[in-house]
């Protein structure tokens, strides 16, 4: 029975420290955001693909963990969607970047910022 008691206290407690660390993550939306502004203003004036790729690629992370984040119930659908489209766009930018068409992508970039402007707009951020 004692060893029965053990199992489960200690099953009891690896569970909290689990549930705590999963939960223990909060993201700050607003510091995302303020790394993708400057990863794509990088972006728009790299000259060399492997600057471009390098910013692109900061900023696609800032955007997966802004993604993560929480903000005002009512515009969570708007929010959700906007990154899922930026996040989208920026997948394309990066296949053009990958295959070695700097001029194409940096064009293709042209459209984050529309998508960042639609979904502020939406949000009224």
């Amino acid at each position: 029975m004692k060893k029965i008691a053990v199992l489960l206290s200690g099953l009891l407690l690896s569970s909290t420290f689990i549930s705590t660390s999963v939960y223990a993550k909060d993201v700050d939306v607003g510091e995302a955001m303020k790394v993708m502004s400057k990863s794509y203003r990088l972006v728009m004036k790299d000259t060399d693909l492997a600057s471009f790729k390098k910013d692109l690629a900061t900023f696609r992370a800032a955007a997966v963990e802004a993604q993560s984040g929480k903000i005002e119930d009512a515009k969570m659908g708007d929010f959700a969607a906007g990154m899922k489209a930026l996040i989208d766009e920026t997948d394309v930018v990066s296949k053009l970047a990958n295959d070695g068409k700097l001029d194409a992508a940096k064009s293709e970039a042209a459209k984050l910022r529309d998508l960042m402007k639609n979904y502020h707009h939406k949000l009224g951020v």
